[in-house]
């Protein structure tokens, strides 16, 4: 038996903890996720600012 907690292993005499989350990988996820929302939004706002003449987005606030 190992004297490592659970979430450990011993890899070549090396304590490995588990896998984690790292900063960039949540900088890739805002990204990845966040990107298309912020462009799909940004384009509804000018679609409807363009027809109806309403200006709905965040520029708007300014």
């Amino acid at each position: 038996m190992s004297s490592s907690s659970p979430k450990e292993h011993a890899i070549l005499g090396h304590d490995i903890s588990k896998a984690r989350l790292t900063i960039s990988g949540w900088a890739w996820g805002a990204l990845y996720l966040g990107l298309p929302v912020i462009l799909l939004g940004n384009l509804i706002d000018f679609f409807f600012q363009w027809t109806l003449g309403w200006c709905i987005g965040v520029w708007c606030i300014v």
